[in-house]
């Protein structure tokens, strides 16, 4: 049976390379995207470029959580070898989801944050799979506050909403790594570092200036990528769980990320979000209890 891995934001920058990279490999993979008519053409192109027919693309809206569960339906109950939460935005102005998330946190952190728990039922079946979650540096100035399922307009900064969002990630693979110690699912976090896509945009009166200076300099998104297909398909990748790396090498986690108080703190959180704005409940084959 075809073991698939799932890439979300899979049709730009390093979702792309990732991309390219496990089809060329000869990987079966699932394009996860928002946009699947712009996304298509890309698509073709890298089954044309590596030969590799099993590659799918799906649509998933991490913003909805209606579209993240028909997107799990959509898989048809397959094997999940691998999913690369990869998918990430920084908002320039306050806008909220569907769901009543301010944007950056819902497709960064509770979107991920779903996904991953509507799949477990589909991983680690036969043989060790992974999760791979992509953070950033940023995180160490990010605050998880009053506001951050509850947004205010008022209280709205990006660096902020998006540090946040990066923090919570983290946190969640620290908890998640313990709660599947016992399975066969492994799960990391990656600091691809500064790479060259759209995300740097600061839509400022300076980026064309930035884009002449600054991008020549910075990272490919096929090396900030490298790490995340390292963790994915390398058989050391197997061996870690709960780590946080950057450049293949594993960065220590501050003390304030590995405390099981925060850790809890903020997965029961998202819990009582989710089953009290969308009548969800995890007492069944997804829970995670111990």
């Amino acid at each position: 049976m075809d073991r698939w891995i799932i890439v979300t934001g899979a049709n730009g920058g390093m979702g792309r390379a990732i991309t390219e990279s496990l089809a060329k490999a000869g990987h079966p993979v699932v394009m996860a995207c928002r946009n699947t008519e712009r996304s298509m053409d890309i698509r073709n192109r890298i089954v044309n470029e590596s030969g590799n027919r099993k590659v799918e693309l799906l649509r998933l809206d991490l913003s909805s959580f209606d579209s993240i569960y028909r997107f799990v339906e959509q898989l048809d109950d397959r094997e999940v070898g691998g999913l690369v939460n990869n998918a990430g935005i920084m908002c320039k102005d306050f806008s909220v989801t569907s769901d009543g998330l301010e944007t950056t946190v819902g497709v960064n952190y509770v979107g991920p944050w779903l996904l991953t728990r509507l799949l477990l039922p589909y991983m680690g079946v036969n043989k060790i799979s992974r999760i791979v979650n992509v953070s950033s540096c940023t995180f160490r100035m990010g605050k998880i506050d009053e506001y951050f399922f509850e947004p205010v307009r008022e209280k709205f900064r990006r660096f902020k909403a998006y540090s946040a969002s990066k923090r919570a990630i983290l946190l969640y693979t620290s908890e998640l790594a313990d709660r599947l110690k016992e399975k066969s699912v492994v799960v990391n976090a990656v600091d691809p570092g500064v790479v060259n896509t759209g995300m740097i945009t600061m839509h400022q009166w300076f980026d064309p200036l930035a884009d002449h200076f600054f991008r020549p300099f910075i990272q490919s998104p096929e090396k900030g990528a490298d790490t995340t297909i390292w963790l994915t398909t390398s058989k050391e990748g197997e061996s870690y769980t709960g780590c946080f790396f950057r450049k293949r090498k594993e960065i220590k986690l501050p003390d304030d990320i590995l405390a099981r108080e925060s850790r809890l703190s903020l997965w029961r959180a998202t819990e009582d979000f989710l089953e009290k704005k969308r009548g969800f409940h995890f007492q069944d084959k997804l829970s995670l209890s111990f």
